[in-house]
């Protein structure tokens, strides 16, 4: 029993001692060292503007990330009468590291024009740092104005 209970110890310690060589001797540094650590953060924003008689809206989006490409779509949705209005906008954008404002225009789909009053947005983003990818989703409920 205790020669099973040695061997045992003895195996894992042989394996910790060749994870640990392996990992000291490895030409790969760890994923998370050369990542950087990706940071992608969205939030839309009021007011949105009515543009051609709410055939589309410009929403305001602050972003903050450090990616070396990102994506941004961000979709709306608002109440008007018995229907629903909902449209969606794209853009590509360049990361600066720090803190941005974008204006992001949404154009209707499904035929219902927005109105004045209040609609919900959610902004996704997604970007890729060296080695790392990620997506971030803000919403909100913003006022819509023209």
């Amino acid at each position: 029993m205790i020669r099973t209970r040695l061997g045992k110890l003895a195996g894992v310690a042989v394996a910790l001692v060749a994870g640990g060589t392996f990992a000291l001797l490895s030409q790969q540094p760890a994923v998370a060292f050369f990542s950087g650590g990706l940071f992608l953060d969205v939030q839309p924003q009021s007011p949105g503007t009515l543009v051609a008689r709410g055939a589309a809206v410009d929403v305001p989006v602050e972003v903050t990330c450090n990616a070396q490409f990102a994506d941004l779509r961000v979709e709306l949705t608002q109440r008007v009468g018995k229907d629903i209005a909902s449209g969606f906008g794209y853009t590509e954008l360049a990361c600066t590291g720090g803190h941005q404002r974008l204006l992001v225009r949404l154009t209707t789909f499904g035929g219902k024009a927005f109105t004045k009053g209040t609609a919900v947005a959610t902004a996704d983003i997604f970007g890729c740092g060296s080695f790392t990818c990620g997506e971030e989703t803000g919403s909100a409920t913003i006022t819509l104005q023209r």
